[in-house]
């Protein structure tokens, strides 16, 4: 139950907390530190809550409460957002940290608080330390969660009706284990906070008010909870705006950016008859597309919630000349034999490793294999209003010259965003000019705003600005990424390596202070869920990326967790600290062979279904290995199992929490995929020194 509540919840929550905060690895990274950090901080708790007659009804308390705590931290997340935070404003990691630190809180540490106190309870009930089988069972329970919320919650249900469904089913599991224990008052008061829940659930759409609190003076008109983004549409005294997880995506009346994103590179080609516009159909482009002689527009969008939101509020009487196309761009890119005349990216910028690659060596030279003659592709940058700081200069420097090792001529023309076009043709920033020769009538891309020379100046402006020795973006190597952070992270005079340098701190004080057990936990988690991510991260890179993948190997990681922790006696019949250290060696082993596995992928072709499959062996292969060695580990400690259970869960999430936000967010972006491996093997390298050391003394 624990685990099946915990996993669904954070899930949700954590999707909540992206619609206010900016959706990149790091603020991802803070969240789920924050949330591993509390929880172990609940882990820590329960360690001084000692044994007594009234610990059963303690815990079906504690339980119970994980059953409302959900809605209540939602209703509470968006409820106070409105008093701390001005709607619209960019918010950064200090605030961040401090308001998911609050409102986390109470969730988290409960759920932390619980399993030392099961591990102490089961585990005096059996009479032997069987903490690895609790471990199992929790692993087994997020396993649960995480087919129901994929496979149903997530695709049925809006956010407040999937967490109704975590409340019932907590709500029926306290109730028989309460009737189960002739603790009737405990269920009698949890039925009865529930049945309040429900009057309030059905009476009220909990939901669309929860987003009006997020558009205030607007009137919300539409919500669509997608798997990819929660979609919302306003209306503000007669302008639409269309939102993805409170960013907004288009409005109806910016006529200027509508216009220069088709018209700036639209205009460059003598007759473009087959156009490829990946994303951004929501901003009304495609009408503006059809004001040239093109016979056919293939569309591709990663999320067909935003295809059918253009469908229901835009005119767009032209879709018959449009193919729909509801797949991973570089999927379809790979696959695809169709030439084009143009192409038009209307992705957003590369703030997660994710859209990063989509500025890659690798995408242009795809996309070059898909160009016509004198094809023309645009993309955009937001805006630099002619002047560069040091992180912008960076950033567009990376992404023109990974244009130029593809492309023969590349030219900015600063607009509503800055408009970046490659070309092997020649490239030309007389653009009102071009308009009224084809006779093109628009309201804003004409001679009556926008004056060439005036143009071609700014465009020069920002051209000297560029780094001509600046780095490639590679697929494995994501420096756009890395730059993009930084310049995100420059609006709040945040240095780049502060938040590495505190978390590195923070890991260290406590890896150094514990004892050696303790150090193989963290170094477990650590190395678990850092090549869990990285993992991840590569088979977007291959097979693209599918929001399913995502739970699909997070599915497998707690099989996988699972089966190490319940198998492992009848594998290992002789436990020891050596054998840990044999399998913290097995670790390493796997973590040098992994780079020959990518490079071996990146050379040969093979089918989507061989890769998904062998990636999910490897994402098995690890967690078997984690669950293993947490499961010995606590196994082999002699002291009270409450304190075990605690430092053991508490040291495997800050393992965890530390992972997952130094190689996202730092080292991925500075060594590359590959490289990265071996800052991983470092922790398990130096934690194998401490085995070393330790079973000489032994001996």
């Amino acid at each position: 139950m624990l685990g099946f509540v915990t996993f669904v919840t954070q899930v949700i929550i954590l999707r909540e907390f992206l619609t206010f905060f900016n959706g990149n690895e790091l603020i991802i990274g803070v969240i789920l530190a924050t949330w591993m950090i509390l929880t172990c901080s609940g882990a820590y708790l329960g360690r001084f809550i000692k044994r007594q007659s009234k610990t059963d009804e303690f815990i079906l308390i504690l339980i119970g409460s994980l059953g409302f705590l959900p809605i209540i931290t939602v209703l509470g997340l968006h409820f106070f957002s409105t008093i701390f935070f001005t709607p619209g404003v960019m918010l950064g990691l200090s605030e961040t940290f401090i308001y998911t630190l609050i409102i986390l809180s109470p969730f988290c540490i409960i759920s932390g608080m619980l399993f030392p106190l099961f591990a102490e309870k089961v585990s005096v009930k059996s009479y032997k330390n069987i903490i690895g089988s609790l471990y199992a069972w929790e692993s087994i329970g997020s396993l649960i969660g995480g087919l129901i919320l994929n496979f149903f919650l997530i695709w049925v249900l809006s956010t407040f009706q999937s967490l109704f469904v975590v409340m019932f089913i907590t709500v029926v599991t306290i109730s028989v284990l309460g009737l189960k224990s002739g603790n009737y008052f405990i269920v009698g008061i949890f039925v009865f906070i529930f049945l309040i829940f429900s009057f309030l659930f059905i009476s009220n759409n909990l939901d669309k008010s929860v987003r009006e609190l997020s558009f205030p003076d607007q009137v919300v008109e539409y919500i669509d909870e997608t798997p990819y983004g929660i979609l919302v549409v306003t209306d503000h005294k007669g302008q639409i705006n269309y939102y993805e997880n409170n960013i907004l995506m288009a409005s109806s009346g910016d006529v200027a950016l509508r216009e220069e994103s088709v018209h700036f590179a639209m205009i460059q080609h003598k007759n473009p008859e087959k156009v490829l516009v990946l994303s951004g159909i929501i901003t009304g482009i495609i009408p503006e597309i059809i004001k040239y002689p093109v016979k056919e527009i293939d569309y591709v969008d990663l999320n067909p919630g935003v295809v059918d939101l253009a469908k229901k509020f835009l005119s767009l009487d032209t879709l018959e000349n449009v193919n729909l196309i509801e797949k991973d761009p570089i999927r379809y890119l790979r696959k695809t034999s169709n030439k084009y005349d143009v192409v038009l990216i209307n992705l957003p910028s590369p703030s997660t490793i994710q859209l990063n690659r989509f500025y890659t060596v690798e995408f242009y030279s795809m996309i070059k294999k898909s160009l016509n003659e004198d094809a023309v592709v645009c993309l955009s940058s937001p805006s630099s209003s002619n002047y560069l700081n040091e992180q912008s200069r960076e950033l567009l420097s990376v992404v023109i010259a990974t244009l130029k090792s593809q492309f023969k001529n590349v030219l900015i023309l600063p607009g509503t965003d800055d408009f970046i076009l490659a070309s092997d043709h020649s490239l030309f920033g007389n653009i009102s000019e071009r308009i009224e020769l084809k006779k093109i009538k628009n309201q804003y891309v004409n001679s009556y705003y926008i004056h060439d020379d005036l143009l071609v100046e700014k465009s020069k402006i920002i051209s000297n600005q560029i780094d001509s020795q600046a780095p490639l973006n590679h697929d494995f190597k994501p420096v756009v990424y890395q730059s993009t952070i930084k310049l995100w992270l420059s609006f709040f005079n945040l240095k780049y390596w502060i938040p590495a340098f505190l978390i590195i701190l923070l890991s260290a004080f406590f890896y150094f202070r514990t004892g050696t057990f303790n150090k193989v936990v963290f170094a477990a988690g650590f190395a678990g869920t850092s090549i869990e991510l990285l993992l991840l991260f590569v088979f977007q890179v291959f097979y693209g990326y599918v929001y399913f993948a995502a739970g699909i190997f997070f599915m497998v990681f707690m099989a996988g967790l699972s089966l190490g922790s319940f198998y492992w006696p009848v594998v290992f019949k002789s436990p020891s600290l050596k054998l840990i250290g044999r399998l913290l060696f097995c670790l390493i082993v796997f973590v040098i062979i992994l780079p020959f596995v990518f490079r071996l992928f990146k050379v040969m072709t093979f089918s989507e279904t061989m890769i998904l499959t062998v990636f999910a062996l490897l994402v098995m292969i690890i967690s078997v290995l984690t669950g293993v060695i947490f499961s010995i580990s606590t196994h082999l400690r002699e002291t009270q199992v409450r304190l075990i259970a605690s430092d053991a869960y508490g040291f495997d999430l800050l393992g965890s929490a530390a992972g997952a936000l130094l190689l996202s967010v730092y080292v991925v972006p500075a060594l590359g995929f590959e490289l990265s491996l071996i800052g991983t093997s470092l922790v398990c390298i130096l934690t194998l020194l401490f085995i070393l050391k330790e079973t000489r003394v032994q001996d």
